[in-house]
């Protein structure tokens, strides 16, 4: 996801005729070219689910089961987050988003009816620990003061500081943003700077480029 972060019926028609669609069993089908049969070949799916394929890095055109999925488990958390209405519901959300490893545990979280249940949720899944407590391989990329997909905004700063300037695309509370640090690094001539922008979904890392 960067800013981070489509078929016809075919008809046939004859010179002299009105238009017209042919039964299969006419015998007057034209033959299927080497391009139809690949285009067939091909699942057709709604604009939705080809927006939410791009948003998740596939290619819409070879979704496997497992890519359909995470499809569906994306656009179930697009509903819920829809359905919170207050701004504390908002606010709680926000904060927890980064911690939440993935959209089952999205889901997991905003299927609980109440502010109470939800945070209930998070003291029972020790949720805040982790912020407290990154996986080794992340306090790896602390140290070495690198980043890595998946990694949260927070431990993003502790390995590259306070960002140059923050952009928000759409909602803040979904935490969906570009980050840009200018950062002096050696070359053979000497220190030069160097712009990186940083993009997040949910708090999370997605990607980032060098200019």
């Amino acid at each position: 996801m960067k800013f981070l972060f489509i078929s016809l019926p075919v008809v046939f028609t004859v010179l002299g005729c009105a238009q017209f669609q042919r039964s299969s069993s006419s015998g007057y089908q034209a033959p299927m070219t080497y391009q139809d049969s690949e285009h067939a070949s091909r699942p057709s799916y709604d604009r939705q689910t080809r927006q939410t394929a791009y948003e998740l890095g596939k290619d819409p055109n070879s979704l496997s089961p497992s890519d359909l999925d995470e499809i569906r488990s994306r656009q179930k958390v697009r509903e819920m987050e829809r359905t919170l209405s207050s701004k504390k519901e908002r606010e709680q959300y926000s904060k927890v988003l980064p911690w939440l490893k993935n959209d089952n545990e999205k889901i997991d979280f905003l299927a609980i009816p109440s502010i109470e249940g939800r945070q209930q949720w998070i003291n029972r899944n020790d949720i805040w620990a982790r912020s407290q407590a990154p996986a080794e391989e992340i306090k790896d990329l602390i140290e070495t003061q690198d980043i890595a997909v998946g990694m949260p905004q927070a431990y993003v700063k502790k390995s590259w500081g306070e960002p140059t300037s923050v952009e928000v695309s759409g909602n803040p509370i979904y935490k969906n943003e570009r980050w840009k640090y200018l950062r002096h690094v050696s070359s053979p001539q000497g220190f030069r700077q160097e712009v990186r922008y940083v993009y997040f979904e949910g708090g999370r890392v997605v990607g980032w480029e060098t200019e």
